[in-house]
């Protein structure tokens, strides 16, 4: 009876699952009504990819649409990315510390009021066609059978979507794009330890410190050109002063434990929620170097590798006033109506992050009152901190309440550093000032309008008022023009731009933002391409003085220019090629000073092997490749060879980006010329003892990567493949849990950080890529060719869905899906939403 009875049990389970999962998957045939409609919105999907088509006779509607379709295919991703944003985690995932310092984290960003001061004053457009979309993911939600498994292991409910979240997810996602603030405690840990000198070097800062300043996004002639028609001279504008850096009165002392800082925003935080824009390609192509005569954009942006995907590819086909149709088609981002990175009838667009410098850490000296207020002096007078109490909720148990005071730089990060309380810094405490923090009542308007237009200079003016993110933007149209424009409000600061690189004093102000008409914006340059690649975007001034060089943006610009210079013509293919391209520029333009150095410390010539490989490495970083497994774990071994007095996530924070690569392919050059015993040979900032050390750990670093290598793949060299090692990985929300398995995914790739087809892995042991390019597009504007696009995982957020990994297979294949868009109805799918 007993057994029987386990039997029957089993057996309800098993059919409850199957009954659970074929509920859980959305219908994409079908019909609804909506009263928040005013025609007939149908929605077409292929079978295939499931890639939804929204017919519609407006813009509204079709914004509508699309909240729909986020809602039948992302509501779990539009769920959290809601409550992330919103400081609301805890609401959903109950009492977790790491959870509830997000939350504490996030409302101590003080972005909350402002997005509701923003919503209550958009323009009417702009009011409508965000409202219109938050009622296409209500209804969406309203038309599904269950909510998603996510919300069934949680208990979570669904709560309307209201343009408030809209608003707020764009805004926290556009500080997460503001990087450099984060690498101002590290730059200034720097300083104390070896002196603003050696703290410049290592923190790349000024285009004397970084290894390729050369190739920016707007070369030297086309910015000359753009500041003469413009009356420009931005260097003029801020009294730049002889570099003071020497000066004991600039000189900062850190008042706060750099570990502690630097490990604050916990790993699931960027993972698991946030699409963060650390990278990104995007090249455009003049007509007059295509074989079509049409101009030709690729872009591929880089955000973290989650599962669901961070895009979703989409098509809008509507009615515009003039009873004209135009369509929008290519890459969402759940949570936003609008293309960031896509084609209309006549343009193109593509996107990638900026890295100019929209935010700051201010050091203020603080003192409490006895009625727990608090005051911090500015130019010599103590000034009233603002003071806002914030109420976290959390599920089952009580609320928390934290409070959060204000300086007129911005909000005092008392929860950047994981705690419940007011730090004491020895009086010091830390602000946060940041473009983010701007009530932006323009943007959305800008991105409503942009899409709709046909003239690409007045289309690009339009965009000129989004104030954040910001973004170096490429640009083509039908009538066969290209253009560039940098996006999000540009600060004129201070003293001299080496200064802003560090922890201000608070007597460095923010001068003024950029006006319109100065904003960087070039439309065919002579040389008839735009390359941006998150390099420096203009010339050095003191915009861009500390922005980084990129390898990728040397390449393709490199290979482009190679191309044209050869007088042969660009095809779709030559995009293609160039998008999965492996090659690593600024390790094969340092490899022979490389080789040299290790040859030359390899006093027992024990490596000759493993130099050898490295020599026959091609520095492409395919997935068979010997030499790339050995650079690569040559490199990370090599990377803890710094800073013996701070922690390993110290080193990992400044290893992880840009400003490592520009000093160490700088550094090894500079050891290269050297002669032994030279400084260059000997600096503090180099672990270990003895003569020549910095040279030395280059040697120590192979070895421990040989030795490390034989452990794991044996001494047969040709058991040595990157792929073995490195693997792609598409973290959830759900991975450290008991379900991980049902969600995650991971499969071999090729790659790093520094090729074209990006992947980067941080250096925490595992090898395994992070970030890659989740969605990438090929757009020709001549009606003959094809276009194509493609993500990294699949449409739906469902894990038993067959279109939630369908598109992983092709993506790692450097194939994609075909754009189809326009009056197309051959599909074989037709869900219709009819008008109440």
């Amino acid at each position: 009876m007993f057994g029987k009875i386990i039997i029957s049990t089993v057996i309800i389970v098993i059919l409850s699952s199957f009954v659970f999962i074929y509920q859980s998957i959305p219908d994409y045939q079908g019909e609804w009504t909506s009263q928040h409609i005013d025609n007939d919105v149908k929605i077409f999907r292929d079978q295939t990819y499931g890639i939804p088509h929204i017919h519609a006779k407006s813009l509204k509607d079709g914004y509508y649409g699309l909240g729909f379709v986020h809602a039948q295919d992302r509501l779990w991703q539009l769920h959290i990315r809601r409550m992330s944003s919103q400081g609301r985690l805890s609401e959903v995932f109950g009492y977790r510390q790491e959870v509830l310092n997000i939350d504490k984290y996030i409302r101590n960003l003080g972005y909350l009021e402002s997005c509701k001061r923003i919503v209550q004053k958009l323009s009417e457009e702009a009011r409508i066609h965000l409202q219109s979309y938050a009622d296409g993911i209500n209804d969406g939600v309203k038309s599904l059978q269950i909510l998603p498994i996510e919300f069934k292991i949680l208990g979570a409910e669904f709560q309307d979507w209201q343009i408030l979240d809209t608003v707020a997810f764009i805004k926290l996602m556009s500080l997460l794009n503001v990087n450099d603030m984060f690498h101002e405690f590290m730059r200034t840990k720097f300083d104390e330890l070896y002196g603003r000198e050696l703290a410049n070097i290592l923190g790349s800062v000024g285009p004397h410190n970084q290894f390729d300043s050369s190739v920016t996004e707007v070369q030297e002639k086309e910015w000359i050109q753009f500041m003469k028609i413009h009356n420009v001279s931005y260097n003029s504008k801020s009294e730049w002063q002889a570099n003071n850096s020497k000066n004991n009165e600039n000189k900062t002392n850190t008042k706060y434990n750099l570990t502690e800082i630097l490990e604050s925003i916990p790993e699931y935080y960027s993972n698991y929620i946030f699409p963060t824009l650390k990278a990104s390609n995007a090249w455009v192509i003049s007509g007059n170097h295509t074989i079509s005569g049409k101009p030709h954009l690729a872009n591929d942006p880089h955000l973290d590798n989650n599962i669901p995907s961070q895009w979703y590819q989409a098509e809008i086909y509507y009615q515009m006033d003039n009873q004209e149709y135009n369509f929008i088609i290519g890459g969402t981002l759940p949570g936003l109506p609008i293309s960031m990175s896509g084609r209309s009838k006549y343009l193109g667009w593509g996107l990638t992050t900026l890295y100019s410098d929209g935010g700051d850490i201010y050091e203020e000296e603080i003192i409490k009152k006895e009625d727990g207020n608090l005051f911090y002096k500015f130019n010599n007078q103590w000034i009233p901190c603002n003071k806002t109490v914030e109420t976290i909720k959390i599920k089952g148990q009580e609320d928390q309440f934290i409070t959060i005071f204000h300086t007129h730089h911005g909000p005092i990060m008392q929860y950047y550093i994981e705690n419940n309380k007011l730090r004491d810094h020895k009086g010091h405490f830390y602000s946060l000032q940041s473009i983010v923090h701007i009530d932006d009542y323009e943007s959305f308007d800008g991105f409503i309008k942009f899409a709709q237009g046909k003239d690409l200079k007045e289309s690009m003016e339009l965009l000129k008022h989004i104030c954040y993110p910001n973004n170096g933007m490429v640009f083509i149209s039908h009538d066969n023009h290209i253009g560039y424009l940098s996006t999000g409000r540009l600060v004129i600061k201070e003293g001299h731009p080496d200064e802003n690189a560090y922890v201000k004093k608070n007597n460095k102000e923010w001068i003024r933002y950029v006006p319109y008409k100065e904003i960087p914006m070039i439309i065919d340059p002579e040389k008839g391409y735009i390359v941006v690649a998150n390099n420096k975007f203009i010339p050095d001034n003191e915009l861009s003085w500390n922005s980084q060089p990129t390898s990728r943006g040397r390449r393709i610009n490199d290979l482009i220019n190679q191309k044209i210079t050869k007088g042969e013509k660009f095809s779709i293919l030559d995009h293609i090629n160039l998008q999965s391209d492996t090659y690593d520029s600024y390790a094969c333009n340092t490899k022979n000073e490389l080789i040299s150095l290790l040859r030359e410390y390899d006093k027992k010539k024990e490596l000759s092997n493993e130099i050898l490989i490295l020599e026959n490495w091609s520095c492409k970083w395919d997935s068979d490749s010997s030499g790339a497994l050995l650079y690569g774990v040559f490199e990370y071994f090599y990377s803890f060879k710094f800073h013996s007095q701070l922690d390993q996530a110290v080193i990992k924070q400044w290893n992880n980006f840009y400003i490592f690569d520009s000093f160490h392919f700088k550094n090894l050059i500079d050891m290269y010329l050297a002669q032994p015993n030279d400084q260059i040979l000997n600096q503090p900032y180099c672990n270990g003892s003895g003569q020549d050390k910095c040279a030395q750990n280059l040697v120590e670093a192979l070895r421990e990567a040989r030795q490390y290598i034989h452990g794991k793949f044996g001494n047969q060299t040709t058991d040595w493949k990157w792929g073995s090692l490195h693997n792609q990985l598409f973290p959830h929300a759900f991975s450290n849990t008991p379900f991980g398995f049902i969600f995650e995914r991971r499969i071999p790739y090729h790659s790093n950080r520094r090729s074209v087809a990006v992947s980067s892995y941080e250096l925490d042991g595992s090898f395994d890529g992070k970030t890659g390019s989740n969605y990438k597009q090929i757009i020709s504007m001549d009606s003959e060719e094809p276009n194509f696009f493609v993500i990294d995982t699949g449409i739906s957020g469902n894990p038993f869905s067959k279109l939630y990994t369908n598109q992983m297979d092709i993506w790692k294949q450097n194939q994609y899906v075909k754009m189809q868009f326009g009056n197309t109805t051959d599909y074989d799918l037709l869900y219709v939403i009819h008008p109440n």
